[in-house]
């Protein structure tokens, strides 16, 4: 009888070794498939990063301008209330009281600035406020005027790639309150609402100091600096009984700026 070798060849347990190990990475593979791996997010707000882009500063106004903005000025402007009459006496006219001399008026306007392909609408809200005193009446008078005012504005400033020159028109309400004194005498008085309209040209003045204006546009968003040459104009108070401060077209000049 013949002795059976119960001895592989080698050959033979190679081949052995490599079907088993096929085998368990088929199982594994498929046991994987099967368990859906579980991700624990461990972050938190603290560990978000925040992109901020840098201001093109060298492209043109017309190429970096935000939909929306916001606009500041002071301005000043010089009114002749020449068809006023004495609130103390009701008979003195504005020329006896203070002789030819214009009413100077001191404004800050704040505006949203809704910027479109044709120019940029405004919503704006200003203050005002203007004294005058004078004794050539042979008494000691005084004029006193306060403005709170809404209103809107057209500016065109979308005519070349940078607003050197842009034409604007404004319409708007405002409501007056005048303290009026004549020697120790004095009456204040309101004016609840009349109607007023501006136009005029910004100039802008970037170009004056084009490495400044940069610097402003990255650290403080100062995209604009105008000066501001405008004619004003006042219409009688809605109520017929109030002092008429309605005025001609008249002079003003400020500065604005737009963020």
């Amino acid at each position: 009888m013949k002795k059976m070798n119960l001895r592989l060849k080698a050959y033979d347990l190679l081949t052995a070794t490599l079907v088993c190990l096929i085998n368990t990475l088929i199982v594994s593979h498929a046991l994987a498939a099967e368990v859906e791996p579980i991700v624990a997010d461990y972050r938190s707000a603290n560990d978000l990063v925040e992109l901020h882009y840098p201001v093109e500063t060298n492209l043109s106004y017309k190429e970096r301008h935000e939909t929306a903005g916001f606009m500041f000025s002071v301005g000043y402007e010089n009114v002749i209330l020449d068809r006023y009459v004495s609130i103390v006496d009701f008979t003195t006219f504005y020329q006896d009281m203070f002789g030819e001399a214009e009413f100077p008026v001191y404004g800050l306007n704040l505006s949203y600035k809704y910027n479109f392909s044709l120019g940029a609408l405004t919503a704006d809200f200003g203050l005002g406020y203007g004294s005058i005193s004078d004794d050539g009446s042979g008494t000691v008078r005084s004029l006193e005027l306060k403005k709170y005012s809404i209103s809107g504005s057209y500016i065109m400033d979308m005519l070349f790639s940078e607003p050197y020159f842009a034409p604007y028109v404004t319409a708007g309400i405002m409501r007056l309150g005048l303290e009026e004194k004549a020697g120790e005498e004095k009456v204040t008085g309101n004016i609840d609402m009349l109607y007023f309209y501006q136009a005029g040209f910004l100039f802008q003045l970037n170009w004056l100091d084009p490495t400044v204006s940069r610097k402003n546009i990255i650290d403080y968003g100062l995209e604009n600096t105008y000066l501001d040459i405008f004619v004003s104009k006042y219409e009688p108070s809605l109520d017929v009984n109030d002092p008429d401060t309605s005025t001609d077209y008249s002079i003003g000049a400020g500065i604005r700026m737009e963020f």
